[in-house]
């Protein structure tokens, strides 16, 4: 059961999908549960002052130039975040949420994992920078969060499919199990959502006694899934993906890290590769 919700915010498209697709959700969780206690919502926006103020190479006479320039850079960080929590603030008030804006100034990733200690549930735009510029990678703070923080974290892409499925990825890992586990005790799925579980192994007897085993949990939930096993021959993430593609989910629900299997996926520049190719959301756990 989620009771609250944190949401990183900055300029990013990801980002304004992130804050639409959390109102909405926190809307419709309220209405499809029988415990109708409003989410409350926190938007944190950051101004990510080490690194703009952080030293740089200057020639004799050059440090009153950046002095200059860090001063403009952080008026004007500061400018940007008082707009989006301003627009955060209305949206929520429009659509009758409880919410408080944080204004926050810092190392964005240490700023957002110290207010989630008291939220169940991090969203965030998968570029997410909080540099209040575009990127086409996805974000340090992001990854970050991956691998030091105790909450879920929800990874938004700039368009959420509409569609209602969920792709429960499972190799019989901690991480996959704890994920697997925190999605379906947080009740994050709503009535007409179709869930298909699916694991890759290069042994398909392998993962098709994966498969098993996680639909088994599920149906203690009340909770029916289609099963998917895969047989791979090239990478997990290849394999992975084009099952994904296939099913055309709303949600991945995956494990954040681990050792062997889809573990391997979260890793270097895999990791990125599933963020990144990814056209949906990830629900991710360690």
């Amino acid at each position: 059961m989620i009771r609250s919700v944190l949401l990183a915010l900055d300029s990013t498209a990801a980002s304004q999908s992130a804050l639409t697709a959390t109102i909405e959700f926190c809307k419709r969780y309220v209405e499809s549960s029988a415990d109708a206690e409003p989410i409350h919502l926190t938007g944190i926006a950051v101004v990510d002052s080490p690194t703009i103020q952080r030293p740089m190479a200057a020639p004799i006479g050059g440090s009153s130039f950046k002095k200059d320039r860090d001063e403009a850079l952080m008026a004007d960080a500061k400018l940007k975040t008082e707009s989006i929590l301003s627009e955060f603030e209305y949206k929520c008030k429009e659509a009758n949420l409880p919410h408080t804006g944080v204004r926050s100034e810092g190392l964005p990733y240490e700023q957002i994992e110290k207010e989630a200690r008291t939220h169940d549930l991090i969203m965030i735009g998968r570029d997410t920078n909080f540099h209040y510029e575009t990127s086409n990678s996805v974000g340090e703070t992001v990854r970050k969060l991956l691998h030091d923080n105790a909450r879920p974290v929800m990874v938004c892409t700039d368009q959420i499919p509409e569609i209602r499925k969920v792709v429960i990825t499972y190799d019989g890992s901690i991480p996959s199990s704890h994920a697997l586990h925190m999605w379906t005790l947080l009740g994050l799925r709503s009535a007409e959502t179709r869930v298909h579980v699916v694991s890759v192994s290069k042994d398909l007897a392998k993962a098709e006694s994966r498969v098993k085993e996680a639909q088994a949990m599920l149906k203690f939930h009340h909770i029916e899934s289609e099963g998917h096993a895969v047989k791979r021959t090239g990478s997990v993430v290849a394999a992975l993906q084009a099952k994904i593609n296939e099913i055309d989910p709303r949600v991945v629900v995956m494990g954040a890290y681990g050792q062997g299997g889809l573990k391997e996926t979260f890793f270097g520049s895999s990791t990125n590769k599933m963020l990144e190719e990814t056209k949906c959301p990830l629900f991710l756990y360690k």
